[in-house]
């Protein structure tokens, strides 16, 4: 999406999408427009065997720092801004004090896999699971990270007894922080990557955080993507904003495709992720999850393929044109495997993300695949989900 060199005369939006390597901050106008765009980013460390944290300050800090750069990069004045909006890396789980705001331990990053034996003792849950969550058990989700801090850090149990105890993704962490309600909340895209809530039912699941020994005075209230989360207080841009979406962060780029059913996207950014509208029916469809999309109080599913670790691949050969070419045909392949088991063939895949500025990557993916392949308008694909969730009626 090329950046505009007008200003619109309507209401501009603000996004901000907290990656897991990076953060960025896109002023969009009403016609989708990149007025202005920010990126800082975003350290993480990795450490043992796949241990994978953040510094929950760094998450606001940077966050705020972003969105300032925009906001300035932007030339609007306050009263030309209509709404805040919030995509996120999702999984990720803090756990902090609800008094003094600190967080208990490292934000555990979805990558992370600590918790794999902890996951292989419950599969015997696998089927209640599945068929409340779409999810597979795995230390990707959120469940088994807040059961490791619960169970091995003592100022989160001293806490618990203390009710001062509260867990969020990191849109929730970002929300509390930053909402001058303070407001403990999330959507439902977020909410629906934890393993503890039943995307049928759109509640938390009583069996299920049963299973994971999660209280449920911890959580967030959960709300539809697109609800009043708040408001933005004053201190972070210097003016108020009203928080008017949320959206897990490849959930968001799917509604930037649409979602009616049968349209498929593929992001390609720190790990490659296929996702495809499949209605408001559930349904199982190896060998992909069953996740939801951006749509009211009535669930809309999608099924979401994962192929972890692209940019990094990218990263190491990105000055070696031969080794990247290689690369990226790797992940096409990969790629291509979600591709022919989708439950519904589509008649082209819409692609976004960074490995997408490689220009090499679309001819590849379409020959691979045999379906036309077409890159978004930009590669920002998450933050456009956001804006549009926001403008559309």
């Amino acid at each position: 999406m090329k950046k505009s060199t007008q200003k619109s005369s309507g209401k501009h939006v603000l996004v901000l999408d907290v990656g897991t390597t990076g953060i960025k901050a896109i002023v969009f106008d009403n016609d989708l427009n990149e007025i202005a765009i920010a990126s800082n980013p975003l350290p993480k460390r990795e450490f043992k065997s796949h241990w994978v944290e953040q510094n929950p300050p760094d998450l606001l800090r940077i966050s705020q720092n972003t969105l300032r750069q925009a906001v300035k990069k932007s030339q609007l004045q306050p009263n030309e801004f209509g709404g805040f909006g919030l995509t996120n890396q999702r999984e990720t789980t803090i756990l902090w004090d609800t008094v003094t705001r600190k967080a208990v331990y490292p934000a555990i990053v979805w990558e992370d896999k600590r918790t794999a034996k902890h996951c292989a003792s419950l599969k015997k849950y696998q089927q209640t699971i599945l068929h409340k969550t779409g999810l597979v058990i795995d230390p990707y989700f959120s469940a088994t990270k807040i059961s490791w801090i619960l169970e091995n850090i003592p100022a989160a149990k001293k806490l618990l007894a203390q009710k001062r105890l509260g867990f969020g993704t990191v849109d929730s962490w970002i929300l509390w922080n930053f909402t001058q309600e303070q407001n403990h909340v999330t959507d439902y895209t977020n909410a629906c990557r934890t393993l503890l809530f039943n995307i049928r039912t759109l509640k938390w699941d009583k069996s299920l955080l049963d299973i994971f020994e999660v209280p449920k005075t911890i959580l967030p209230k959960i709300k539809p993507s697109k609800s009043n989360f708040g408001t933005l207080k004053k201190s972070i841009l210097g003016f108020s904003l009203p928080v008017k979406a949320v959206i897990g962060d490849q959930q968001s780029s799917a509604y930037a495709t649409g979602v009616k059913r049968g349209l498929t996207k593929i992001t390609y950014g720190t790990g490659t992720f296929i996702n495809q509208s499949i209605g408001r029916t559930f349904q199982l469809h190896q060998p992909f999850f069953t996740t939801l999309l951006p749509s009211g109080k009535k669930p809309l599913y999608a099924v979401e393929g994962k192929i972890e670790s692209s940019a990094s691949k990218v990263s190491k050969a990105l000055n070696r044109p031969i080794q990247l070419n290689k690369i990226i045909t790797e992940i096409a392949t990969d790629v291509n495997f979600f591709v022919q088991n989708l439950p519904l063939k589509p008649k082209q895949i819409i692609v976004d993300g960074g490995i997408t500025q490689y220009p090499d990557l679309i001819k590849i993916q379409s020959r691979i695949s045999k379906i036309p392949v077409v890159r978004q308008i930009t590669h920002n694909g998450t933050a456009l989900g956001v804006a549009k969730l926001i403008l559309d009626n």
